[in-house]
């Protein structure tokens, strides 16, 4: 390691470059969590780095530099604690570090350089089955429970955009039952709606929400302490009655909204469904997100195609 420490000037002049960076993911409209976890990464992982190393400027950093990086985290002799670090986290240091040398790069103020991922191991995705949905939302007390379940296995919204959701957010565009969703970088979008599931949204929001001040959809069911309203639901609460629902179901696995998620795109998939309009429901902005994820489905699902090409071979 360097005994060159980079000079108070040149950590400001770096600190000023994360800033900067850090303010246009704000304006670009990513999530105060992903600009909170870039935060992190930049000013307590790459600048200490940097300092250590002696690097006055990011055009300094070449790939030796950041390999040295990555590899010091995996063993624990870069790491703040002197523990190593599991491999997903390196992932996530190493993503969010390229990142930011991409944009920095743009402004002309780095190097080609990039950091090495960490290979992470591909692991398998638990999904829920139509009949265990059923059962979690038979098993919910109220009809906000039971939408909240059906929304999110039958549309595959995140738990965000649900929450997100207004009354009139479920509309009908061009004869077909829609609800639009706000995603990601606030982005819109108009997720198909099932007629039943569609009728069931406006009679709820017409009769269950005839005490509501906030405008939003689904509110808890009993008034604030500070504000006596019915308030907006949060996410803690609805992963907690999920986790409920799931074990009153009787179901063993680990339940979580974004479980819905991922059984929803499953379920899609293995029915044939498209992928580039799986791409357009689901707010991803590649079809990247969809071959990465869901590669559970190739083994059973391309064995058995082949099988069904075999056998109308008329050999």
């Amino acid at each position: 390691m360097s005994e060159i420490a980079m000079s108070a000037g040149a950590q400001n002049d770096f600190a000023h470059l994360v800033h900067d960076y850090l303010q246009e993911k704000r304006a670009a409209g990513a999530s105060p969590r992903t600009v909170g976890h870039y935060r992190e990464v930049l000013e307590h992982v790459l600048i200490p780095f940097c300092a250590e190393e002696g690097l006055a400027t990011v055009a300094d950093l070449n790939s030796r530099h950041l390999n040295d990086l990555g590899a010091g985290h995996l063993d624990g002799t870069r790491s703040r604690s002197g523990r190593a670090i599991s491999k997903a986290t390196v992932h996530s240091y190493m993503r969010a570090i390229n990142s930011f040398l991409a944009w920095a790069r743009a402004q002309g103020e780095a190097s080609a350089a990039r950091g090495r991922l960490p290979s992470l191991r591909k692991r398998v995705l638990d999904t829920l089955s139509r009949e265990e949905i059923q059962r979690m939302e038979n098993a919910a007390a109220t009809e906000r429970d039971k939408l909240i379940v059906r929304l999110l296995a039958d549309t595959g919204v995140r738990l965000g955009e649900l929450l997100a959701l207004r009354p009139n957010d479920n509309r009908s565009e061009g004869g077909k039952n829609v609800v639009k969703v706000r995603g990601k970088g606030d982005r819109e979008r108009l997720v198909p709606l099932a007629p039943s599931l569609a009728r069931r949204l406006r009679r709820f929001a017409d009769r269950g929400r005839a005490e509501a001040t906030s405008d939003r959809l689904f509110l808890t069911l009993r008034r604030g302490r500070t504000s006596g309203q019915l308030d907006s639901l949060t996410e803690s609460a609805v992963e907690q009655m999920i986790r409920s629902l799931a074990e009153v179901a009787g179901i063993g696995k680990r339940v979580y909204p974004h479980l819905l998620r991922h059984s929803f795109a499953t379920e899609y998939l293995r029915r044939g469904g498209n992928p580039i309009l799986l791409q357009q429901i689901l707010g991803h902005s590649s079809l990247t997100m969809i071959t990465q994820t869901y590669q559970h489905l190739t083994l059973v699902d391309a064995h058995e195609e082949l099988m069904r090409l075999l056998a109308s071979d008329p050999r």
